[in-house]
């Protein structure tokens, strides 16, 4: 029987839908701020698959002209192994402006970076809303990252329709 397996089953579109994301606010001599709603699906009540766009602004105030906007999107699945626990993996694209320096002159352009996030955290769930802290590492590492670590920490949230 399919319901004894996935008690989603049969189950409307609707309800096995979910929207989200993450937000990240930072001002002071870095201002950072990042935009990144989602919207999932609940494939079975442990794994569910999901994306969305998200935008970033950077910018250092100890350097004039380096505030620069990031844009993109990703594409994740979560899977839950316990009520509480979960395990990640995301790829994210995004279109940063990268600087080159070639024979003495100073290359602005703008470049499309490859991210692949792995790794798991802690969520609370409550029928189907609630929040997360993961953290996540980047198997790429491409040299054009916006991410000065390897490692990210994200916090955000997630509510049922």
């Amino acid at each position: 029987n399919n319901k004894k397996k996935n008690p989603l089953a049969g189950r409307p579109f609707k309800e096995r839908v979910f929207f989200g994301g993450d937000l990240g606010l930072s001002f002071g001599t870095i201002t950072y701020i990042r935009i990144a709603p989602v919207m999932g699906y609940a494939i079975t009540p442990d794994l569910s698959v999901g994306g969305g766009p998200s935008y970033q602004y950077w910018e250092n105030n100890r350097i004039p002209n380096s505030g620069q906007s990031m844009y993109g999107g990703s594409v994740f699945g979560r899977y839950y192994p316990l009520d509480f626990l979960f395990l990640h993996t995301e790829f994210e694209f995004l279109n940063v402006e990268a600087i080159d320096f070639s024979n003495d002159d100073i290359l602005n352009r703008r470049v499309n970076v490859p991210i692949w996030w792995v790794g798991g955290g802690y969520s609370q769930r409550s029928g189907r809303s609630g929040f997360f802290v993961g953290l996540y590492y980047d198997l790429i590492q491409d040299i054009y990252s916006p991410y000065n670590d390897d490692f990210i920490i994200r916090i955000g949230g997630f509510i049922g329709l």
